[in-house]
């Protein structure tokens, strides 16, 4: 159950609109898109970020990105909707489960850095 409310084709009209469009490439509104519906301005904004965040990346990079991120975050949502679109961009299940590998070897150093406070020594020059 969503921690809000949802709003499938019942925000303001932008909202509505912009939802058209993603049932018609869906077949219908995913809840991302409804929690965001109430503010079109919002949700076109958030559509927008997302759709110019690593301009210059093929679409199997960018998704290894974002499953990768979203794994050390802890999101499944976005892990099941983004490893669907990995798959459809094709990107293989062994590519996958090494971008995980990947961030969550790097989110480890990342912890531990942060919980002894090292200093940073190794800089690109």
């Amino acid at each position: 159950m969503a921690g809000v409310k949802l709003y499938n084709k019942t925000g303001d009209a932008k909202a509505v609109k912009i939802q058209e469009g993603i049932e018609k490439k869906f077949g219908f509104v995913p809840e991302v898109f409804q929690a965001m519906g109430r503010n079109g301005d919002f949700l076109d904004l958030a559509m927008r970020i997302a759709e110019a965040a690593g301009k210059g990346l093929d679409p199997k990079t960018k998704e290894l990105i974002i499953i990768a991120v979203s794994a050390v975050n802890g999101c499944e949502y976005c892990l099941d909707a983004h490893r669907s679109a990995a798959l459809a961009a094709g990107v293989t299940d062994e590519e996958i489960s090494a971008a995980i590998e990947v961030a969550a070897s790097i989110s480890l150093y990342n912890n531990f850095n942060k919980a002894i406070s090292l200093n940073s020594d190794l800089k690109s020059k």
